[in-house]
C-alpha cells in the first residue's frame, strides 16, 4: 500500500489541508505542537475508523474551528488507485472509490479490510505503527507475541482455528485436573474406578487360593520388571559406551586446548594496550602538525630592539617635518604681512643705530630665500619618496636640495655684505617705515630661528640615516620596507612559533614518558613488540572459542571417565558380550510372562462367584466410561495441538529469518557493540560483542529501544513479500546519539528503497527534498 495524498476537512488543528506525500521514505518535520501527531492520528484514524469513545485518556482530534469532521485520503494498491473519505466522527460515512473507474463500493469496510489484508487496528499498532512510547514496550515482550503475529499474516483464517484450539483446550482442562485435589469430571470417574477396583480385589482375596495366586503372580510382575530394569541399564551402557566412544576425541582436543591456554600465561591488559595505541597516535599526530623554526631568542629580542629603533626614527622624521611645516607657516604668514617676496635678514645693530639716525634703503638679500625654498623643495622630494616606500632616495634628495639653497644663499650673502659694509638696508625694508622696520625684527628674528632649528634636526637626522639603513637590513629576514605596525605582527607570528614550538616538544615528552610508562606496564619494548603480545592474545582467544565451542558438545559426559580412557586407553566391554545378556534376559522374560499368564487363568478361574462377578462387571463399566471420557479428553488436547503445531509449521521457518534479520539491524544500529539476537520461550536476549549474554532489563534505555526498532523493521522485512503496509514512526528515535539516529535514517532509506512507505515524523529539521515541514498555529 501507498498513501499518496491525505486531504484533511477537519481533524485537530488542521482544516481543509492536502499533503503529498512520495512512496519510499517521506519526513513530517515541525516544532512541538506544529500538527505531527496530529496528521499520525488521522492517517491510521483514516485506516481503522475514527474513535468511537471519548475520555480522559482518549483524544479524538475535534476539530479547533469547530467545523466538519473527517478528510479523505488517496492510496495504492497493486497499482489500482483508490480514494477512501470518511465524515463525522460518530456517525461516520465511509466511502471507498477506485478512482480509475468511479466505482463506489457497496461495502467499503469489508472491501479496506480486504485491501488490508489481515492486519486489524491492534495487529498495525504492535508491527507497523510506533513512537518513543511504544518501544519501552521491549521490556514486556515475549517472543510469542511476534509468533501469533506471524501465524496470523502468514495463514488465511489462522485465528479462527486458534479460536478452536483454546475452545478445545478449555474444555480438556475443565474435565481434567493435573492436581490431586481437583474435582472435575474425569478425576471423580478416576477415583470411583480406583474405589471399585479396591473392593474387587478385597473380595477376591478373600478366597482361600486366590491369596497365593496373587502373591505369586505379583512377584511374577516383581522379577519381570527387575529384567526389565536390567534390559534398560545395559541397553543404556551401550548408548553410553558408544557416546563415550564418539566424544573421546573431543575431550582430547578441549583437554589440549586448555593446556595450551594454560601455558600461555596471563592475559594481555587490552585496556592498557589499547590506551597505549592511543598514546602512539597522538604522539605521530604530534609529530605530523609540529611547528619547527630555526629563529632564535635573541634574534626576536635583537629584532624587538631594532624595531624600537625604526620606531624612534620615524617619530624624529614626524617631529622635523611637522617643524618645517610650522617654519614654513610662520614664513608664509610674515611675508604675507608684511608684502615681502622673500625674507630679508635681520638688521645688525650698526644697521639699527643708523636705522634710528636717519632713513636707508637697505639693500635686498635672498640667502634666507633660496634656503627656504630649496628646504621646501626637498621636503616635498622627502614626501613623495616615502609615499612610494623609498626613503634613502628621498632622504638624498632632500640633502642635494638643501645644499644646493646653501650654496645659493652663501652666495647672495658675500654680494650683500658689501651692501651693509655700506650700511644699506636689504630691499624689503626700503619701502617701509623707521617703526614698521624695528616692529618686524622680533619676528623675522623667530621665523629665522624655526628655520635654523629645522635645519640642525635635518642634520640631526642626515646622522641618523646610516642607523636608520642598518636597522632595516636587520629587519629584513621579516621582510622589506614594512612599517613598524607590520613588523611588529610578523614578530608576534614568529614568538607564538617559537611559544608553540615549545609546548609542542614538552607535550612530546609527555607523551613519550606515557607510553614508555605504558609500554613497561604490559611488559614490551615498543609497537611492534605490543602487536606481537596482541597477536598471541588473538591466537588465545581463539583457542578459548574453540574450547567453548568443545565444552558445549561436552555437557552431559563423564569427564572424569573421558580422562580415565583417555590415559589408559582403556576399550569398552564388547558388543557381542551385550547382546548375549540381552538374549538371556529376553528369553527369561518370556518364561516370567508364561508362568504369569497361567496365573492369571487360574485366578480366572476362580472368579466364580456371582458377587465378584458383578462386582468386575460394574467395574469394567466403570473402566469403559473413564476411557470413553479419556478418549473425549486427549482428543480435544491433541486436536488443540495438532493446530496448533499445523499453525507453527506454515512460519517455522519465518521465525529463524525474523531473528537473523533483527540481528543483523540490531549490529548497525549500535555500530556491532551487540552481535546477535536470541530466544527462549518467553524471553529475549542479546549477545555483545564480548560474547556476553544480556535479558533486555540489563539494556540501556536506548539501546533496548533499538532492539525493538530492529524487531519491528526485521518483522515489516520478513511479511514484505506478501504484505506491505505504510509504516508511522512518530518520533521514536530521541534516545538514540548521534551516530546511531544516522544508522538508523540509513537503515530506513534502505527499507524504503524496496517500495516500503515509511512517515517519520520528527522534530529535527531536514532540508530533504522528502521532507514537509509543518509549521504551528
Amino acid at each position: 500500500m501507498w498513501i499518496k495524498q491525505a486531504h484533511i476537512v477537519g481533524f485537530g488543528q488542521f482544516s481543509q489541508r492536502t499533503f503529498n506525500f512520495v512512496q519510499g521514505l517521506q519526513i513530517i518535520q515541525g516544532l512541538n505542537e506544529a500538527g505531527k501527531t496530529t496528521l499520525h492520528q488521522f492517517l491510521f484514524d483514516m485506516l481503522f475508523g475514527f474513535p468511537q469513545a471519548k475520555g480522559r485518556k482518549i483524544n479524538t482530534y475535534e476539530p479547533l474551528n469547530k467545523g466538519p469532521y473527517g478528510g479523505s485520503i488517496q492510496f495504492e494498491v497493486d497499482n489500482q488507485l483508490y480514494e477512501l473519505e470518511r465524515l463525522g466522527r460518530t456517525q461516520t460515512t465511509t466511502t471507498l472509490t477506485a478512482v480509475a473507474t468511479g466505482q463506489k463500493f457497496a461495502d467499503p469496510e469489508a472491501m479496506l479490510t480486504k485491501l488490508l489484508g489481515p492486519v486489524d487496528r491492534e495487529l498495525y499498532l504492535a508491527i507497523f505503527s510506533f513512537d518513543q512510547e511504544a518501544l519501552m514496550a521491549i521490556f514486556s515482550l515475549k517472543p510469542d507475541d511476534f509468533a501469533s503475529y506471524l501465524r496470523t499474516l502468514a495463514t488465511p483464517g489462522a485465528q479462527e482455528w486458534l479460536d478452536i484450539a483454546n475452545q478445545w483446550e478449555k474444555n480438556a482442562t475443565a474435565k481434567f485436573g493435573t492436581t490431586k485435589t481437583a474435582h472435575r469430571e474425569i478425576n471423580q470417574s478416576l477415583a470411583q474406578l480406583k474405589q471399585q477396583r479396591q473392593q474387587l480385589q478385597a473380595n477376591i482375596s478373600q478366597q482361600p487360593s486366590l491369596d497365593k495366586l496373587q502373591t505369586d503372580a505379583e512377584n511374577l510382575k516383581q522379577r519381570l520388571n527387575s529384567l526389565r530394569q536390567r534390559q534398560d541399564q545395559i541397553q543404556g551402557k551401550m548408548t553410553h559406551q558408544q557416546s563415550q566412544t564418539h566424544l573421546l576425541p573431543i575431550y582430547q582436543r578441549w583437554h589440549k586446548i586448555k593446556q595450551q591456554v594454560q601455558a600461555a600465561g596471563d592475559s594481555l591488559d587490552l585496556t592498557v594496550a589499547d590506551q597505549a595505541e592511543r598514546v602512539r597516535q597522538q604522539l605521530s599526530s604530534l609529530d605530523e602538525m609540529m611547528v619547527t623554526t630555526a629563529i632564535t631568542k635573541q634574534q626576536v629580542a635583537d629584532a624587538d630592539e631594532a624595531i624600537n629603533k625604526l620606531e624612534k626614527i620615524n617619530q624624529q622624521q614626524e617631529k622635523l617635518t611637522t617643524q618645517q611645516a610650522a617654519a614654513m607657516q610662520a614664513q608664509q604668514q610674515i611675508l604675507e604681512k608684511y608684502h615681502w617676496q622673500q625674507l630679508p635678514p635681520v638688521l645688525t645693530d650698526a644697521q639699527k643705530t643708523k636705522l634710528n639716525g636717519q632713513s636707508v634703503k637697505p639693500q635686498a638679500t635672498s640667502e634666507n630665500k633660496s634656503l627656504l625654498i630649496a628646504a621646501v623643495v626637498g621636503v616635498v622630494l622627502l614626501i613623495i619618496a616615502l609615499l612610494s616606500k623609498h626613503i634613502v632616495i628621498g632622504i638624498v634628495l632632500l640633502i642635494i636640495c638643501l645644499v644646493i639653497g646653501w650654496w645659493q644663499g652663501q652666495k647672495q650673502h658675500s654680494q650683500s655684505q658689501t651692501t651693509v659694509t655700506d650700511d644699506s638696508l636689504p630691499a624689503a625694508y626700503q619701502q617701509m617705515s623707521t617703526a614698521d622696520i624695528l616692529a618686524s625684527q622680533a619676528e623675522v628674528q623667530k621665523v629665522n630661528d624655526l628655520l635654523l632649528a629645522t635645519n640642525q634636526s635635518f642634520q640631526d637626522q642626515q646622522a641618523a640615516l646610516s642607523e636608520l639603513v642598518d636597522v632595516k637590513v636587520s629587519l629584513n629576514w621579516l621582510g622589506k620596507d614594512l612599517s613598524v605596525a607590520e613588523y611588529r605582527q610578523r614578530l608576534m607570528q614568529v614568538h607564538v612559533q617559537q611559544e608553540t614550538m615549545g609546548q609542542q616538544q614538552l607535550q612530546r615528552s609527555n607523551l613519550q614518558q606515557t607510553l614508555q610508562e605504558l609500554y613497561k606496564k604490559l611488559g614490551v619494548k615498543d609497537e611492534g613488540a605490543l602487536r606481537q603480545r596482541r597477536d598471541a592474545q588473538r591466537q588465545v582467544n581463539d583457542l578459548r572459542r574453540e574450547a567453548s565451542m568443545l565444552e558445549e558438545q561436552l555437557q552431559g559426559a563423564d569427564l572424569h571417565e573421558l580422562a580415565a580412557q583417555d590415559a589408559i586407553k582403556d576399550q569398552p566391554q564388547s558388543t557381542s558380550d551385550n547382546q548375549e545378556m540381552l538374549q538371556r534376559i529376553q528369553r527369561e522374560k518370556a518364561q516370567v510372562n508364561q508362568q504369569l499368564a497361567e496365573i492369571n487363568v487360574q485366578l480366572q478361574n476362580l472368579q466364580t462367584d456371582t458377587s465378584i462377578e458383578s462386582q468386575q462387571q460394574m467395574f469394567a463399566n466403570q473402566v469403559t466410561m473413564v476411557n470413553q471420557q479419556l478418549k473425549q479428553y486427549f482428543v480435544d488436547r491433541l486436536g488443540s495441538e495438532w493446530i496448533r503445531q499445523a499453525l507453527n509449521a506454515a512460519i517455522i521457518d519465518r521465525l529463524p529469518n525474523l531473528l537473523k534479520q533483527a540481528s543483523s539491524l540490531f549490529a548497525r544500529l549500535t555500530n556491532n557493540h551487540y552481535q546477535s539476537v536470541q530466544q527462549t520461550k518467553t524471553l529475549l536476549k542479546v549477545v555483545r560483542d564480548d560474547r556476553k549474554v544480556l535479558g533486555v532489563n540489563q539494556l540501556s534505555k536506548g539501546t533496548a529501544s533499538q532492539l525493538y526498532v530492529a524487531l519491528r523493521l526485521a518483522f515489516v522485512m520478513n511479511v514484505s513479500e506478501t504484505l506491505q503496509l505504510p509504516l508511522l514512526i512518530d518520533d521514536a528515535f530521541v534516545d538514540f546519539d548521534d551516530q546511531r539516529r544516522e544508522t538508523m535514517m540509513k537503515v530506513l532509506a534502505e527499507l524504503a528503497a524496496d517500495n516500503q512507505q515509511i512517515f517519520y515524523f520528527t522534530g529535527r529539521q531536514s532540508s530533504d527534498d522528502n521532507a514537509i515541514a509543518l509549521v504551528r498555529q
